[in-house]
């Protein structure tokens, strides 16, 4: 488990490393918010594509097989995207399209890495498990984009994306090092149409009150304020005027936040029902997000980026949980993959609407608009699902299953 671990955090430094480097080079030659947000969108729009095909693998084959190969086909797309960079092709189309094509690799492998995560802890340490897993994406957003900034300097760009293509090698050989199969049950049963396997994932998210509730909260705001994200690289060069290196520590703070905002809904979660815990990090992150598009300098930019990611870790922390909690075991690839699909649409979307803005108006008013549908999106939520704290609050038994009722089981396949 440490060495599973110790490698997921070297991964996720690497793609840190590559983001904020390819980002802040189409930044510099272009000076464009949609296409700096276009780099962001190819690391994580194919979860909308590739995920649901991914669910499929995860409930069929061994989900740690699965994962491990995905990775490897991560590593062999990065390196690709190193040599490219080697011979001095800055086109921001094919740098995209490159990223694009690794990011759908490792969306086929993300159900199944997340499926697995159930079966390592017991269901009462589901939360802490999910909140390591934000510890090492938000320690590789503080240490990535740090690094990034130092090894461009020292080696170039193509090398420091090697680096990248590494860490999903170190990766790949730790999940392969783990003593145990991860076969779905029922997974030798599953031999109905994709058609039908689909569907019937879909029809177990919208069975389990709190596995809509979950992915809706998570589309909300991947929608309206998670794109402040991507935009981070374009939004201080536009600004503050600022380089590289700044964009790295406005990017590395707001993972300090996310560690520390992991950490501590981590502790609440056990002390405050998920429902308060939801409002009140929703009420903080808007808040806190109208200041960070109007902080009046850096060292504010800097600390409204850790309040920003605090929550963001937050709130994931809270829905993903609650989304884990009720998905039944057999179908658990599947309703994932829908999260995360959902996930990866709305984000991207987010990212279109908020950088056509900053283009059109500027990245201030932008991301106050995001803040202002952020807010109203909640509120519309709670007046017209009047039971959606009971949704979130439920116990671990509210999962259903529609592969155990006939009359979904048989609709499924209609």
């Amino acid at each position: 488990m440490r060495l599973l671990l110790g490698a997921w955090v070297v991964s996720d430094i690497g793609t840190w490393v590559q983001l904020i480097v390819v980002g802040s080079l189409v930044a510099a030659d272009t000076g464009s918010a949609v296409q700096t947000g276009l780099v962001a969108l190819a690391t994580f729009m194919p979860q909308g594509i590739s995920a649901p095909v991914g669910g499929l693998l995860a409930d069929k084959f061994d989900r740690r097989k699965v994962f491990a190969s995905a990775l490897l086909g991560q590593a062999s797309v990065t390196t690709v995207l190193a040599i490219v960079l080697g011979f001095g092709v800055r086109s921001p189309l094919v740098l995209t399209l490159l990223i694009l094509l690794s990011s759908a690799a490792g969306a086929l492998g993300a159900p199944s890495a997340s499926a697995m995560q159930p079966d390592l802890v017991p269901p009462d340490e589901l939360v802490a498990m999910i909140s390591l897993g934000v510890y090492s994406w938000n320690g590789g957003r503080i240490v990535g984009p740090l690094l990034g900034s130092v090894l461009v300097l020292a080696i170039g760009r193509a090398w420091t994306v090697g680096f990248n293509a590494l860490s999903y090698v170190v990766l790949a050989t730790a999940v392969a090092m783990l003593r145990r199969s991860f076969l779905p049950p029922g997974a030798d049963d599953l031999n109905s149409t994709i058609r039908r396997r689909l569907l019937t994932g879909l029809r177990t998210v919208r069975v389990n009150r709190g596995c809509v509730h979950g992915v809706v909260l998570l589309v909300m705001f991947n929608l309206t304020l998670v794109p402040f994200m991507g935009l981070i690289p374009i939004y201080v060069a536009a600004e503050y005027n600022g380089s590289t290196l700044m964009a790295g520590a406005v990017a590395s703070a707001q993972g300090i936040g996310a560690i520390l905002g992991g950490g501590l809904v981590a502790w609440l979660a056990v002390r405050r029902s998920r429902s308060a815990l939801i409002k009140g990090v929703q009420f903080t992150m808007t808040g806190a997000l109208f200041a960070y598009a109007w902080a009046p300098s850096v060292v504010w930019l800097v600390l409204c980026a850790a309040v920003l990611g605090g929550c963001v870790a937050a709130m994931f922390i809270m829905a993903t949980s609650i989304i884990q909690r009720d998905a039944p075991p057999s179908g658990r690839g599947r309703v994932l993959s829908v999260m995360q699909a959902a996930m990866g649409i709305s984000y991207g979307l987010g990212l279109l609407f908020v950088g056509s803005l900053g283009d059109l108006i500027n990245l201030r008013v932008a991301f106050s608009i995001g803040a202002t549908l952020t807010l109203l999106a909640f509120a519309a939520l709670t007046i017209r699902s009047r039971n959606w704290r009971a949704a979130v609050d439920g116990e671990p038994s509210t999962g259903i299953d529609p592969l155990a009722l006939p009359g979904l089981a048989v609709a499924a396949g209609d």
